[in-house]
């Protein structure tokens, strides 16, 4: 009876206006899922993961073992961790906020060049996101067919292949002439997508500045037209949908990814 009353009771505790717990639950329920989609190793999978263990943590700790553990009730400690995570919260919703109002396709613009940027391969088949980018895409070319194609992307851990020779084969099984399609083999990050296909266009038609269509995924668009205009070109933009169970994952990742554009990538 007692040891029944005893749990009772700490249950009594663990529910006790225990939002943080359930928070916790659910980003450990989100990070094991994308895990076993083949989510990859990344931001946008174990910062929910991270998440997820510390709320468990501070929610067990605070209804539960508070008791066996001194915690020092210093209250600046406590005001600056409160400021710096309010900080921290609104970054993250105007970025997060800038990134969807960005996601606006701009297909009627008249431009130059169409620039497909990669997004990794299985080997040498093309990843979820790379086939939504490669779809949207054959809709676009569809209504332009006179339009130049620049598919960019190199050839990453687990690739068999480089991304742009994946998205060559992958237009040109779909009716795409092989002489409108050109290659950026080189390019590893969102940055260097911009700057090899700079480079190759400029070699082709000595133009300094070239209108482009950039074909990405949504949540990527808005980081893509930044580094676009840094490099040099007039940027539009055609959002490919996200899986909606991979949409939350992969914004939290480019939360930081801008972060670190709008810092390092010049």
């Amino acid at each position: 009876m007692f040891n029944k009353l005893k749990l009772m009771d700490t249950l009594q505790k663990i529910k006790k206006g225990n939002m943080l717990l359930y928070i916790g639950i659910l980003c450990m329920i989100d990070f094991i899922f994308v895990m076993s989609i083949g989510g990859g190793i990344n931001l946008g999978t174990l910062f929910p993961g991270i998440v997820g263990i510390l709320l468990i943590a501070w929610s067990l700790l605070k209804n539960y073992f508070k008791k066996y553990i001194f915690i020092p009730k210093i209250k600046i400690i406590r005001k600056t961790i409160l400021f710096l995570f309010s900080l921290w919260l609104v970054s993250f919703f105007v970025i997060e906020s800038l990134i969807f109002l960005s996601a606006i396709p701009a297909s009627k613009e008249k431009v130059d060049y169409l620039i497909i940027l990669g997004a990794g391969l299985n080997g040498e088949q093309l990843s979820l996101t790379l086939l939504q980018r490669m779809n949207k895409s054959l809709e676009y070319i569809k209504e332009n067919p006179d339009i130049k194609i620049v598919v960019s992307g190199g050839q990453g851990f687990g690739e068999k292949i480089t991304e742009a020779e994946a998205m060559e084969r992958f237009l040109i099984r779909n009716g795409v002439d092989a002489d409108r399609i050109l290659k950026e083999v080189k390019a590893t990050s969102t940055m260097e997508n911009f700057k090899f296909s700079k480079e190759l266009l400029k070699s082709l038609d000595k133009k300094e500045k070239h209108r482009i269509m950039i074909i990405t995924s949504e949540f990527h668009l808005f980081r893509a037209k930044i580094l676009a205009r840094r490099n040099g070109f007039i940027p539009y933009g055609i959002p490919a949908k996200t899986p909606f169970y991979l949409l939350p994952n992969v914004c939290i990742r480019e939360y930081f990814a801008v972060i670190k554009s709008l810092l390092f990538d010049w």
